[in-house]
């Protein structure tokens, strides 16, 4: 067996759990099997390869010479070979507490869809689902052939002609300038051969302007749904709502605050609610699966209401850059250009990258338990939990952590800002991350900051 590097007795955790932008890998796994990966890596929002940690447990085994010897000598020569277009990977070392792991780094790619050669178009195209590497379906495939050609799904011709836009809400929103100059510059949309008319509608222009948007893109709409008790099983009532998206958001934050609103207390003269979920953080869950959903996917965004918790279900994995494990940080991708444009305009949707973080605030401000995102098969559900915490009881290494890999800087008063607990609770549990090797600390006295080890200096 061949010479390992250094292992004391106590196991060390690998800080990050696997995601779709990481892959741990206790070995060297064949190149065809590490192959596939970067493929994947390339044709989403890149990532690493770690290699030298278990991805069950996450302990850092660390990885053997010869081990690192092949993937430096024979592993870029390799994935040259079985891969097409071209991907280079970024190989190089990381020493954590004297244990030495290996990171693969791939970029994303510039000419989607990557595949392995041997299995060509479409069987050896895989994508980031989740935490696992996947064959991309056909849909998935036009998706990256689009993306490829710098084109969003709702910038592309519907087949339609203006005629099917409703002219009232093209006037509510344009006022007087309802111009085929203005509805060009906005991509609602565009020059054509196709038609007699010379244009069409896009995607986005049916989906913010037309009164019944399902007729023309497969199941454009929102399904919510009551269940008694916290099961699947029992549904109380169903509620299919239709509309363009300025109207399906106004319709479907109204019956869920309907629903949700079911504390009545008697104030004086009075009845007042008390909403399971803050309203604000309602409403930005909505926009953003409206807004940020993939809707070249035949299926409507699906809302649940449980006694214990709320559940959206929105086609699409997260788009671009984003990912579970930079939830809430500021990174903006758009997936659907002209859908997001237009809603800012229509003041649905405030400053780009800070629904996420405001979600997670409000639901933190008003005691509840942190709302969780998951990404599984081609869609993201967002679950708000009803159950109430104690302050105290957030303020974990876990949730010091994740803080740290969504800010660049943390200082100790942003914890206290974010927790109420004493300042000796958090210096206590700075420093304990800092002796695990998780978090690194800077400068002196008032002027204390820390960075989350594995993001660099």
């Amino acid at each position: 067996m061949s010479k390992t590097s250094y292992r004391p007795d106590r196991p060390l955790i690998y800080p990050e759990r696997e995601s779709k932008t990481l892959e741990l890998k206790l070995r060297l796994p064949d190149f065809r099997t590490l192959a596939k990966t970067c493929v994947a890596f390339a044709n989403g929002a890149g990532g690493e390869i770690v290699i030298g940690v278990k991805d069950g447990s996450r302990e850092i085994n660390g990885i053997s010479e010869s081990e690192r010897d092949r993937l430096y000598d024979a592993f870029p020569s390799g994935l040259h070979d079985l891969v097409s277009p071209s991907i280079i990977p970024h190989l190089y070392e990381k020493n954590i507490d004297g244990r030495r792991v290996m990171m693969v780094r791939i970029w994303p790619g510039d000419c989607v869809p990557y595949f392995m050669k041997a299995l060509g178009i479409p069987a050896g195209v895989f994508i980031r689902i989740g935490s696992v590497s996947r064959p991309a379906n056909e849909q998935t495939i036009e998706d990256l052939s689009r993306e490829n050609r710098r084109i969003s799904f709702d910038e592309e011709s519907s087949g339609q002609t203006i005629s099917v836009l409703s002219h009232d809400r093209l006037q509510e929103f344009y006022r007087k300038d309802t111009s085929q100059r203005r509805l060009l510059a906005d991509r609602v949309i565009l020059a054509t051969s196709r038609l007699k008319s010379g244009l069409s509608v896009t995607h986005g222009g049916i989906l913010m302007f037309c009164d019944d948007p399902d007729r023309f893109i497969p199941e454009a709409l929102v399904m919510v749904s009551r269940f008694a008790g916290i099961s699947g099983r029992n549904i109380v009532q169903t509620i299919e709502l239709k509309g363009p998206i300025s109207l399906l958001a106004e319709s479907a934050f109204a019956l869920l605050e309907q629903w949700l609103d079911r504390d009545l207390r008697l104030n004086k003269m009075h009845l007042t609610g008390t909403s399971l979920i803050p309203h604000q953080a309602l409403r930005e869950a909505i926009i953003n699966a409206l807004v940020h959903r993939k809707y070249s996917i035949p299926g409507p965004i699906k809302i649940a209401l449980y006694d214990d918790r709320l559940e959206i279900f929105s086609p699409g994995a997260f788009p671009g850059l984003i990912s579970i494990t930079n939830l809430g940080d500021g990174t903006t991708f758009l997936r659907n250009i002209v859908v997001a444009r237009i809603a800012r305009k229509m003041h649905l949707m405030e400053k780009l990258g800070t629904g996420i973080r405001l979600i997670f605030d409000s639901c933190r401000q008003a005691g509840l338990r942190k709302p969780e995102y998951n990404e599984s098969g081609d869609f993201v559900k967002l679950t708000f939990f009803f159950e109430h915490v104690p302050r105290t009881a957030e303020i974990t290494e876990e949730a010091i952590i994740e803080m740290a890999q969504r800010v660049d800087v943390l200082r100790p008063s942003d914890l206290s800002r974010e927790y109420n607990v004493s300042r000796n609770t958090i210096s206590r549990r700075l420093d304990a991350l800092v002796r695990k090797r998780l978090l690194q600390r800077h400068g002196k006295g008032a002027g204390v900051f820390y960075k989350h080890l594995l993001s660099g200096n």
